[in-house]
């Protein structure tokens, strides 16, 4: 009797550590805030659209999760390293975007002069 229960706890000890190890989920809360320029300058903050992206796997509201999480991923981690630059041409017309990302250990936040600015910058990180 003593012989088989060590066959089972081995077995189970055994499926154990050959089981894979499950990686850890990392979200981020992320947000795009167009700008509005005001009087004398001012800016005003208009509508807002956001994502919860998920990493490791890829998931949650993000519709290019999976792309996103690989230009994150590539950049060591951090949305503020994320250079997707693609050699596009953007027009220089003065529409300010601010981006917020929040999670991952980094709370990230910057302001570019338009959208295509932006996706040039970070990709598909903020293009939700």
């Amino acid at each position: 009797m003593r012989t088989a229960l060590g066959l089972v706890a081995a077995t189970a000890l055994a499926l154990s550590l050959a089981s894979p190890a499950q990686a850890e989920t990392t979200s981020y809360e992320l947000r795009v805030s167009p700008e509005v320029l005001g009087e004398v300058g001012a800016t005003e903050t208009t509508s807002f659209r956001s994502a919860v992206l998920e990493c490791g796997p890829a998931g949650g509201t993000h519709p290019e999760a999976e792309e996103a999480c690989d230009l994150i991923e590539e950049a060591g981690g951090r949305v503020s390293d994320v250079e997707a630059g693609t050699g596009g041409v953007c027009t220089m017309i003065h529409r300010p975007m601010t981006v917020v990302a929040v999670g991952g250990g980094e709370r990230y936040e910057e302001t570019f002069g338009n959208e295509c600015l932006l996706r040039e910058a970070k990709g598909a990180v903020f293009d939700f």
